[in-house]
């Protein structure tokens, strides 16, 4: 089960994830891959956990004006805005603008490029969960190809990122070929009040009502249904749900089980965890940044402790989620 934790100083951050690592702008950014592959275009990316979920959980940090360039996803792409504040743009041409901060969430559509970008004063941080086991990859929109050639990077097929300033391109090496302007036009857009419908804002949410997992609270907590097929805030039925609790301190949850898996993500406060299983039982205390990713028939009993609210958000695989099984204590 430690090997489950996922404390933020453990995340291993890859420096040259993606294309447009050399690109000016771009150059500072840390990727992370947390649970799953992702969809890092570099061999050498550390991974915490790789066990399928049915969905990825990844991060990024940027320093103030650093970007993350155009790209598009195959499947559900989610921000969870965890430090500072980001400009999450989109369109080929980046030409759709939106600021979010921190606690703010966002999912991106399939088939629609977007990118983001550091505008507060410090270091930002985002959580990324993408949908399915294999996401089929990333796409860049052909601007991004070419800057990253002018800087010495180039995305090959079978060896990924490479850096021709480096070394010379392998014999036969065939480079990843980008869009044509048929191809381009295929893509979709979205206004700002059709993507204002796919974000859910910190001071804008409301609770959830009639929730199975309100059955089992004790204490001062709130939840909130993120992203769900049904009754949450954006629309979902991308393979797994998002939901957020709010809790003060003595807040929390009866132990209970669910036969799915869920992934406790830590933005704020401390979550004291406890679990038991086959015979076995432990207890950790989740800080701001840390996961824990929590198998599936593993009794879990969560409550806020420490001095300050906490938020704790939890990604479940899955479209329609189970009743959680509520245990004597």
């Amino acid at each position: 089960m430690r090997q489950r934790l996922v404390r933020r100083n453990e995340m291993v951050p890859c420096k040259s994830a993606f294309i447009d690592t050399h690109t000016p702008g771009s150059h500072l950014k840390d990727n992370f891959s947390i649970i799953g592959p992702g969809v890092t275009e570099n061999t050498e990316q550390v991974v915490n956990i790789r066990e399928p979920h049915g969905f990825n959980i990844g991060a990024a940090g940027q320093p103030p004006r650093i970007k993350n360039s155009l790209h598009n996803h195959f499947t559900a792409e989610v921000f969870m805005i965890h430090e500072g504040s980001f400009e999450i743009y989109w369109g080929l041409q980046g030409e759709n603008r939106v600021t979010l901060h921190e606690g703010d969430v966002v999912s991106i559509p399939t088939h629609c490029f977007r990118g983001f970008e550091n505008v507060g004063a410090d270091y930002g941080f985002l959580f990324t969960v993408l949908g399915g086991d294999d996401t089929g990859g990333v796409e860049w929109a052909p601007q991004v190809f070419e800057a990253a050639e002018a800087h010495g990077l180039v995305l090959l097929e079978e060896h990924g990122v490479w850096d021709t300033k480096q070394k010379p391109l392998p014999e036969g090496a065939k480079r990843v070929k980008t869009l044509t302007r048929e191809e381009e036009a295929g893509y979709d857009n979205y206004s700002q009040a059709e993507m204002a419908r796919q974000i859910c804002y910190a001071g804008q949410r409301h609770p959830a009502s009639g929730h199975p997992l309100q059955a089992g609270d004790f204490g001062p907590i709130q939840l909130y249904a993120m992203i769900a097929s049904q009754n949450a805030a954006i629309p979902g039925g991308d393979g797994f749900v998002l939901l957020l609790h709010e809790a003060k301190p003595s807040g929390g949850y009866q132990a209970h089980t669910r036969p799915e898996k869920e992934v406790l993500i830590c933005h704020r406060g401390q979550w004291q965890v406890d679990w038991s299983a086959e015979g076995q039982s432990g207890r950790f205390t989740l800080k701001t940044g840390d996961i824990f990713s929590l198998p599936g028939k593993v009794s879990r009993r969560l409550e806020c402790v420490g001095s300050e609210k906490g938020y704790l958000f939890s990604v479940i695989s899955g479209d329609a989620l189970a009743d959680p099984q509520w245990l004597s204590e």
